[in-house]
């Protein structure tokens, strides 16, 4: 039987030029404190979008083991990305782990309204990881 030499089918250092492949997200697991002290342990679980109304993504987290959903509003994804680059899953999963962060820390109850990232305050988040577009 003929051997065959084996070659490295992929490189282990991705080309700098392509740096979304490379973005290691940072809200996958974190802790946040409330302003009375309280300490909250919260834990990416999955995202989806909703095919309704502006098409917002979901991003499903436990906060000390109870479900909270953050949504990103899909017009505003689509107004921040058109004629530049898509964001990967991974920037937004920390667009809305950083926002949910925000919100624990300020005290806010984890309610709808409380949980979805607006086109203003999208940019300030991008800026605040230093995602460039």
């Amino acid at each position: 039987m003929e051997q065959f030499p084996l070659r490295q089918l992929y490189s282990p250092d991705p080309p700098s030029h392509n740096s979304a492949l490379r973005y290691e997200p940072q809200y996958e697991r974190f802790a946040a404190r409330s302003p009375a002290g309280e300490q909250h342990r919260v834990e990416f679980i999955r995202a989806g979008w909703l095919t309704a109304g502006d098409h917002p993504e979901l991003y499903f987290f436990k906060v000390d083991g109870k479900d909270v959903v953050v949504g990103i509003s899909g017009s505003a994804l689509q107004f921040l990305q058109k004629g530049r680059r898509y964001l990967s899953r991974e920037e937004k999963l920390d667009i809305a782990g950083l926002y949910l962060k925000k919100q624990l820390e300020a005290g806010r109850p984890l309610q709808a309204e409380n949980l979805f990232v607006q086109a203003d305050e999208l940019s300030a988040l991008l800026r605040e990881l230093g995602i460039n577009m």
